[in-house]
């Protein structure tokens, strides 16, 4: 019996660490261990929803909503932290965001929103195919001088038609006919 429990706990530990890898080595994820080093708090907010977990997400949604079990089947990673109150140095902080951005860049991810204010600092990246089809990876980095920071980064493989999908669920009308308009 012991030896069952012990193989059990053994292949459970290998299944989880195989979906850990397969996010860490797909070409949406970011690796924001630089930042963390650097920070001073735990988060307020920390979202980590990993490929097992997305899927018992998809048995959960309503069948005749194929758009969503679709577009949740193909996610791997949803990380979400979200820090306030941070003593740290912010200098180096955005610092070291803004090299994370420059290899996002280098790395051909496309930067859709740059916000350079006297105290803040935004920036998000999309990672497409090839073909420019799919969305391997979504990634959010924010930083305030007054203490705050939101790191965030959505892996998998979305296509142009979930974010229509997504539109027409939450009633977007700017995502509605994403889709449609990328074709144009």
């Amino acid at each position: 019996m012991k030896s069952t429990r012990q193989f059990l706990s053994a292949w459970v530990l290998a299944a989880c660490s195989t979906f850990v890898l397969a996010a860490e080595e797909h070409p949406g994820y970011v690796d924001f261990s630089t930042l963390y080093g650097l920070i001073d708090a735990d988060p307020v907010v920390e979202v980590t929803l990993r490929e097992p977990l997305l899927r018992l997400i998809t048995e959960t949604i309503p069948q005749d909503d194929s758009e969503a079990v679709n577009f949740v089947s193909r996610l791997l990673n949803i990380r979400l932290n979200v820090y306030e109150d941070i003593a740290g140095d912010m200098g180096q902080l955005a610092d070291n965001m803004e090299q994370i951005s420059s290899d996002l860049d280098d790395a051909g991810w496309e930067r859709v929103v740059r916000v350079r204010e006297e105290d803040d600092q935004v920036d998000i990246f999309l990672r497409f195919s090839n073909d420019e089809e799919v969305i391997y990876g979504i990634a959010l980095m924010v930083v305030s001088d007054d203490g705050e920071m939101v790191l965030g980064n959505i892996v998998g493989d979305i296509s142009m038609d979930d974010i229509s999908a997504l539109g027409r669920r939450f009633d977007i009308d700017e995502l509605e006919d994403f889709h449609e308009r990328e074709r144009r």
